[in-house]
């Protein structure tokens, strides 16, 4: 009997998938459709896997960020299909080593460039780094909507679009911060300081009271004027906006003052004896071992070091706001000529500059591990994962910490809008016909900037040196090329 129903089972099951395999076409008779259906539906849910993007990041590698960043692919592989690989580099040894991954044709997608840190003019004039042109309206649609259009005429090199601006502060403006602990016990008023000899007095005084401390960090040509130094690109080049002529005397000449303070800083020791080298002044500051330094500012700067350093600082302008290339050009983004995912790159990078919380777990991490919130405010963990966010995007989607203005974007948006334009801006010098000459002066500039900038030497003696130097390199050349394409842009605008 058992036999017989099995035999009979096997039939029927037989019959009833050859009844499913004839012509009848009414979709409820047959499975036929269901399956496939079913099938296709299977197929569709199976994914490639997540393309791997190589990011470039001139920072030190912060704790726990195997944690961080598996969450964060975990998102971008369900978003975008893709995966995000940063390389984290010391900051100190940044520049030789994308210099070393450019040249060696190492693998990697996208990387930080900037006008003042792995050279992204030269890059970029080497065929280092891809034009994006035609690249970015179709994979990053929404930074291109959220990015003020006049801000792209600041990374054209030779006309064309070489890197992402990350979207923050895009405008200069110089400072001086002080420790204020140290301003409140020596009863000192910052306002008073206009010129290089208040200032001096100021450190000659911290170092008389507190010689523990170090009075200034050193270096950064410190100029007390209102009216901005332009430049084409190249801080030995100045352009006199009375003549509208380039030359080098005219930029260091304009400087002396600041080289000749630099001098004298150096000599009465107000400043550690290796400014001039010191790659990381983050151990100085955090001890409170310095004083007053000097750098770009922008709201909310004195904020951000409290976060950082654990103090209280008091900043105070030395110039007015102005936007110029060099501005622009302070943080970007590029990617490889040779990138094997040109465009999945972009779509990263369109992803964090977008996306609020994956932008906001790559800078401060894993809520809860990494950092704590206070209402709306972020509260970081001492030790644990971050990362700057000045470098990775559009900065306005940060949240806020405890100690940060509430209005700070706002007035870091107001700031961009009202800063005056630089009469310069947007001009980027085709460097092919003087690659040579321009290559031997910048030489001469690295041999000089310190020496100049940390008064390491007479300035008016490293001067004259440095003047011989640049007309042996071949700074006649240069000028002559450089000026007869500044005119070409004057005259077009």
């Amino acid at each position: 009997m058992k036999k017989l129903l099995s035999m009979l089972l096997s039939i029927l099951v037989v019959a009833t998938a050859f009844v499913g395999c004839t012509g009848n076409d009414a979709p409820d008779s047959s499975s036929d459709s269901k399956i496939s259906s079913k099938q296709d539906e299977v197929k569709g849910d199976v994914k490639e896997d997540p393309t791997d993007i190589i990011w470039m990041i001139r920072s030190s590698e912060p704790n726990g960020k195997e944690a961080v960043f598996e969450q964060l692919n975990a998102k971008m592989a369900e978003d975008m299909n893709l995966n995000l690989d940063m390389r984290f580099i010391a900051p100190g040894d940044y520049d030789q080593k994308m210099q070393m991954a450019m040249a060696g044709g190492d693998e990697w997608d996208l990387c930080f460039t900037a006008s003042w840190a792995n050279n992204y003019v030269n890059a970029a004039g080497k065929g280092a780094y891809l034009a994006l042109n035609d690249l970015l309206d179709a994979n990053a649609p929404e930074m291109m909507a959220i990015m003020p259009e006049n801000f792209w005429d600041g990374v054209k090199v030779n006309g064309d679009i070489y890197a992402m601006i990350n979207y923050q502060v895009m405008y200069e403006e110089l400072g001086i911060q002080f420790q204020k602990n140290i301003l409140d016990e020596l009863s000192i008023d910052v306002s008073t300081i206009k010129t290089y000899d208040d200032f001096l007095a100021v450190l000659e005084k911290v170092k008389a009271e507190k010689p523990e401390v170090y009075p200034f960090r050193g270096g950064g040509d410190i100029i007390f004027t209102q009216t901005p130094m332009t430049t084409v690109m190249a801080p030995f080049i100045g352009f006199d906006p009375a003549t509208k002529k380039l030359s080098i005397d005219y930029a260091l000449d304009t400087k002396i003052e600041s080289y000749e303070f630099a001098r004298a800083v150096k000599e009465k020791e107000l400043q550690p004896a290796d400014a001039a080298t010191l790659k990381d002044e983050t151990t100085l500051l955090n001890s409170g071992q310095i004083f007053a330094r000097h750098q770009r500012i922008k709201p909310g700067v004195n904020s951000q070091l409290k976060i950082n350093t654990g103090l209280d600082w008091e900043t105070i302008s030395i110039g007015k706001k102005f936007i110029n290339t060099n501005a622009v050009q302070s943080t970007l983004t590029a990617v490889n000529v040779n990138s094997k995912n040109p465009e999945k790159a972009i779509q990263l990078y369109n992803y964090i500059f977008t996306n609020k919380d994956a932008y906001n777990t790559l800078c401060f991490g894993i809520e809860g591990t990494d950092y704590n919130m206070e209402g709306d405010r972020v509260v970081k963990v001492d030790k644990a994962y971050s990362a700057a966010g000045w470098m990775l995007g559009n900065q306005f989607n940060a949240m806020l910490g405890v100690n940060d203005e509430a209005d700070v974007w706002e007035k870091t948006i107001q700031g961009n809008e009202e800063a005056l334009l630089c009469p310069l801006y947007g001009f980027v010098p085709n460097r092919t016909a003087i690659e040579t000459e321009m290559a031997a002066c910048e030489s001469v500039w690295v041999e000089y900037k310190d020496i100049l900038g940390f008064g390491l030497d007479d300035p008016t003696k490293a001067v004259a040196e440095a003047k011989e130097k640049f007309e042996s390199a071949g700074s006649a050349e240069v000028i002559a090329e450089l000026q007869k394409q500044l005119d070409v842009f004057l005259a077009s605008k």
